[in-house]
């Protein structure tokens, strides 16, 4: 187990795809995007969170251009052409998409802090005869614990 590294990092970029319409295009990988364009995709989905929840009518707006805008930049060269023929339900899909792989990667890095950390994986509980597995679990459900572990809301 000693000889299992805490992150394992790999340069090859490995990019995923969608198809509309039967054509292939890809999304950026977490691991190409630059630290500021990842910050930028952060602060967005926080954004996105917030007006999704606002019964504000003129969040509305600023919702639709926001979603827009993610999508676009989750996707490499996607024609503007085929872009504007996407319903905002499709938008919307890219961009949950694009946000899982995201998390997933971030996931990755707080495993390794984690472990770095000494701390347990989980399942395990922390002494013998411990009673950890009855323990009260944090209310909100699993998603909403995902995104607080990754600071998106």
């Amino acid at each position: 187990m000693a000889d299992e590294p805490l992150l394992n990092l790999n340069t090859l970029i490995d990019r995923q795809t969608i198809d509309i319409d039967g054509t292939r295009f890809e999304l950026f990988s977490a691991d190409e995007l630059s630290v500021l364009a990842s910050h930028r995709f952060s602060v967005w989905g926080r954004r996105v969170e917030a007006l999704a929840a606002s019964q504000d009518e003129e969040a509305g707006a600023e919702y639709q251009e926001l979603v827009d805008r993610i999508a676009l930049n989750a996707l490499v060269d996607m024609p503007a052409a085929i872009f504007e023929t996407l319903s905002g339900a499709h938008k919307l899909a890219i961009v949950d998409v694009f946000t899982g792989l995201l998390l997933r990667n971030r996931l990755k890095a707080a495993g390794a802090m984690a472990r770095a950390m000494g701390v347990p994986p989980t399942g395990a509980t922390s002494f013998p005869g411990s009673s950890d597995i009855t323990a009260e679990r944090p209310g909100g459900g699993w998603l909403k614990r995902l995104l607080r572990w990754c600071g998106l809301i």
